[in-house]
């Protein structure tokens, strides 16, 4: 496990696109924290490293649910459930990196993200849960 704090949406941002770099194309990452922690700004970074195609912003899902970004390593796929417990996301497993906000179940997770506040600053742990070939 990883933990870092993070003091300023450049540094979540950062931590996103560090992130990227590892990643082979077809991870589940499970992205938790509460309201307004960075979890959209995580993956705005996770869309740079990932090579995000030219005219493409990343956009929480909120009401849309799902959003898909082109990158360099394939899709990015954003889903959201705050506003939906009972979507069915399983569908998109091995069509790209899957990003999950507010993800109850780790069952299908590669990698678990969770982002407290402490104060002014966000506490981020990271963890594998999973190797993905």
């Amino acid at each position: 496990m990883k933990e870092l704090k993070v003091r300023t949406p450049g540094e979540m941002e950062a931590l996103g696109e560090a992130l990227a770099r590892d990643l082979k194309g077809r991870e589940v990452i499970c992205l938790r924290g509460p309201l307004g922690s960075g979890k959209t700004t995580f993956v705005r970074g996770l869309a740079r490293g990932m090579g995000i195609k030219e005219g493409h912003q990343v956009r929480s899902p909120t009401f849309t649910l799902v959003n898909e970004y082109p990158t360099e390593k394939g899709k990015l796929i954003h889903v959201d459930l705050y506003r939906v417990r009972d979507f069915d996301w399983s569908e998109f497993v091995g069509q790209g990196v899957v990003v999950v906000e507010w993800c109850e179940e780790e069952a299908l997770c590669d990698i678990a993200v969770d982002i407290a506040l402490e104060g002014e600053d966000r506490v981020v742990r990271i963890r594998r849960l999973s190797e993905t070939p």
